[in-house]
């Protein structure tokens, strides 16, 4: 009876605040919601939805926001509008995805204030999306260490600066399938940025920052000669005649970082304006039998020779973080 009380009780609030929502009116607050049926008592559980559940009293969910308190790992589920995940402790925090939406028209959608180490794990075959607003300075942003990681997909819209900023920390990424499109840059990080493992597009339209020497995987960074616009399909091939990868711009962009497990030493080709006979999921299509189309250049360059950790081609104007002592 009390379960069916408590549904009830739930089903009313959804349908209260839906009905402030569409007369124009938003709630004030949505304070501390502490929900001891969320399941898992051994695992804090932030359960995203119009009503944001937790099982932790680390967590404080108010005006749509969640504020981690505590250093742990937090199981995060659902869809998120409106709102921002903030880091507001100083120890490590994990935020395992097991699949979420995170959309803010304003604001970032994760923004760690003091913890130097965050880790975002991507629950196998989870797919996640983030999309910022027209006041944030990047949809992810944090003072500390960053660490992507696990075996899902992430598609991430920087609307209005960078995809992902790292002020005061290293962003490191070891694993995943990452898409980041931004306005601006696409990654944004004062200390070393490491791409170790997974499949990694970032496509943005003002500043490059070149991966550390330290990285385990190989990465091509472009400065096109003119803009590409949205819907364009590329295929990045060797020239043993094997595809490397296969996408689609989902915005407009200029700028290009691409890595992924298959990009050894050695040269390629870019090609766009392919036909692929496969799906496309979060820009990316799966193995596909390709149809090449036009050769893209760069100045009078058709062919792209990886010999080092990062791969510089097109205009060096706009590069930075950049040790001089390095070259290219």
């Amino acid at each position: 009876m009390n379960i069916i009380k408590n549904t009830l009780l739930v089903i009313i609030i959804c349908l209260v605040i839906l009905f402030l929502v569409l007369i124009g009116i938003k709630p004030v607050v949505i304070e501390a919601y502490l929900d001891t049926d969320v399941t898992n008592e051994n695992v804090s559980v932030i359960d995203l939805g119009v009503i944001t559940k937790t099982n932790s009293s680390d967590v404080r969910i108010a005006n749509n926001n969640v504020y981690i308190n505590a250093g742990g790992v937090y199981e995060v589920e659902g869809i998120l509008y409106n709102g921002t995940i903030y880091i507001d402790t100083k120890e490590d925090v994990t935020l395992n995805f097991k699949g979420v939406t995170l959309v803010n028209e304003v604001n970032s959608v994760i923004d760690n204030r003091k913890s130097d180490k965050v880790v975002v794990n991507l629950e196998e075959d989870s797919n996640n999306i983030l999309s910022d607003g027209s006041s944030s300075a990047a949809a992810i942003k944090s003072v500390g260490d960053l660490f992507l990681e696990g075996d899902g997909s992430m598609l991430i819209y920087g609307n209005h600066g960078s995809g992902i900023a790292v002020n005061g920390g290293n962003f490191v990424i070891n694993g995943i399938k990452l898409y980041v499109v931004a306005k601006e840059e696409a990654f944004d990080v004062t200390e070393e940025f490491l791409i170790n493992a997974g499949v990694v597009l970032g496509l943005g339209n003002g500043k490059m920052q070149p991966t550390s020497e330290l990285s385990k995987q190989n990465t091509l960074l472009f400065n096109f000669n003119s803009l590409f616009l949205e819907g364009t399909t590329f295929s990045l091939y060797s020239l043993e005649d094997a595809s490397i990868i296969n996408f689609m711009a989902v915005r407009d962009f200029k700028t290009l970082t691409l890595s992924t497990p298959d990009l050894d030493k050695g040269k390629y080709r870019m090609y766009q304006s392919i036909d692929c006979d496969a799906k496309v999921k979060n820009g990316v299509y799966n193995d596909c039998d390709v149809k090449l189309g036009d050769e893209v250049n760069i100045g009078i360059t058709d062919t792209f020779i990886v010999d080092k950790k990062w791969n510089w081609y097109g205009s060096m104007d706009i590069i930075f973080n950049y040790a001089p002592e390095i070259t290219i």
